[in-house]
């Protein structure tokens, strides 16, 4: 069994859970606001709809940054932009790796080359991994906010495997929790993917390998090439 020569990972609910509701609700405490259900499910209503065109390559990362939060900027009494940095610092402070991330990185690390492809904003993204001290594990983070392009695009898979020198890409792995962005775009790019079903969704998706578990990704025969006997 010829094993991986890299394994790519996205970062929001694949590494690290996205505590957004929670961020949302101290973000607006801040301001002497309280999140009601009706404030949060308006909230991401629109989130998810800029998300898609941003995903889309619709609109970039400023636009979704201010968009997002011009409902609920007035209602805090401060500007979309500044309401989304604060929602920035709350995910920062409440995020953490899931559960068997860092065990199952430190058995990686050394055996294959590991990097990051995210469509997340750079200045949190990077902060979660060096407080989380995840970052030592990675050769290198790719960010649809500094590349100018998101995932699905082939163009960031592409700039990612610019980075491996001599690497094919069917000797990369790309491990993510969204099947639109990470698996389609993996698996357009070249690569074998691997969908990460952590909400344990009832659906079928063309993913090379399913896992539930961020440890189970030790026993996918390519990994477990990687590792001693």
């Amino acid at each position: 069994m010829v094993a991986y020569q890299y394994i790519l990972f996205d970062l929001d609910d694949t590494l690290f859970d996205f505590p957004a509701d929670r961020a949302l609700a101290l973000a607006l405490e801040h301001y002497s606001v309280t999140l009601t259900p009706e404030l949060l499910a308006d909230y991401q209503q629109l989130n998810q709809a800029l998300w898609q065109q941003y995903n889309q390559g619709n609109i970039d990362a400023q636009t979704l940054k201010s968009e997002r939060f011009r409902e609920l900027a007035p209602m805090a009494g401060t500007d979309p932009l500044t309401l989304n940095s604060r929602f920035l610092q709350a995910i920062l402070q409440c995020s953490q790796p899931l559960s068997g991330v860092e065990q199952t990185l430190q058995q990686l690390h050394g055996r294959v080359g590991l990097g990051i492809i995210t469509n997340g904003f750079a200045d949190v993204q990077h902060a979660r991994l060096k407080q989380s001290g995840l970052a030592r594990f990675f050769d290198f983070v790719v960010v649809s906010e500094e590349e100018g392009v998101t995932k699905p695009d082939p163009r960031i898979f592409h700039n990612a495997l610019s980075r491996m020198p001599a690497v094919s890409a069917n000797d990369v792995l790309m491990v993510g929790d969204n099947p639109g962005t990470d698996v389609a775009g993996g698996a357009a790019s070249g690569m074998e993917t691997c969908w990460f079903n952590l909400w344990r969704q009832d659906k079928t998706v063309a993913a090379t390998h399913i896992i539930e578990e961020f440890a189970e990704l030790l026993v996918l025969p390519r990994v477990k090439a990687l590792l001693p006997a």
